[in-house]
């Protein structure tokens, strides 16, 4: 992107604009960062990076709430709503993992 860095965004793709957007929430001292399909007019490379840099986000402590249709990119979440016509239908978290253990002080 560094050489449209000139370019007005009528200029660019709907990626494009996309991928600008998403570098804009990623970068500063924000605390929470909401995406509506941050992925919608991307390639899956593309989608694959953006679904990154959130999760990058999120380790350094950035709460973000993503709403997509693609179960792909849901998987990076630590917990994921279902909505269907605006009522919630359901949730999932991510299973604990070994270091789970270690958080309650089990040995095995």
């Amino acid at each position: 992107m560094a050489d449209r860095a000139g370019w007005f965004p009528d200029q660019l793709s709907g990626g494009e604009r996309q991928r600008v957007a998403i570098a804009r929430a990623v970068v500063g001292d924000h605390r929470l960062l909401l995406a509506d399909e941050p992925s919608g007019a991307l390639d899956s490379v593309n989608a694959d990076e953006v679904m990154r840099l959130l999760h990058e986000a999120c380790q350094r402590g950035v709460a973000a709430v993503v709403v997509t249709h693609d179960a792909q990119l849901a998987a990076w979440a630590d917990r994921v709503v279902f909505l269907r016509d605006g009522r919630l239908t359901g949730q999932t978290s991510r299973p604990p993992g070994p270091e789970s253990l270690l958080a309650r002080g089990e040995t095995r």
